[in-house]
């Protein structure tokens, strides 16, 4: 398996010289029946507890996100809340009314982030090419 990337070409605001870059594209996206067929491969789950546990652990991260913990899993991440909001002239016009956006953020350890350093990367029109011999070998019957 690869991350895919493609090229992309793009002048510089600065100077205008152009130079190619290799942009990272998501295949598809899986969703969590899948991932919970994945994690029962790889645990003693059956495909069904494992989708229930997927459920339950957003429940459950709500909760404590929403009482006011950060959640550790395991050596891989973290995750706590931020919020953006409106500022106050005053410290008595400072309230929780002030917050407009509350949004979650996910710290993934050093460790993953290495991990994922090792990532083989494909180009997507090799991807293509390589998808466009099997289906026409397919049809010739080979």
């Amino acid at each position: 398996m690869a991350i895919m990337y493609v090229k992309q070409k793009k002048a510089s605001p600065k100077d205008g010289t152009v130079k190619y870059y290799p942009i990272l594209k998501t295949i598809r996206q899986v969703g969590e029946k899948e991932v919970a067929q994945l994690l029962s491969e790889e645990t003693t789950l059956n495909p069904r507890e494992a989708e229930m546990a997927l459920a339950q652990l957003e429940k459950v991260m709500l909760r404590l996100l929403m009482a006011g913990y950060s959640v550790k899993m395991g050596d891989w991440a973290s995750f706590h809340v931020t919020a953006t909001g409106e500022g106050s002239a005053t410290e008595k016009e400072c309230n929780g009314s002030k917050v407009k956006r509350i949004r979650v953020q996910c710290r993934m350890s050093k460790t993953f982030l290495e991990k994922l350093q090792g990532a083989d990367l494909q180009l997507v029109q090799d991807l293509e090419t390589k998808t466009k011999k099997k289906t026409t070998n397919a049809a010739a019957g080979e």
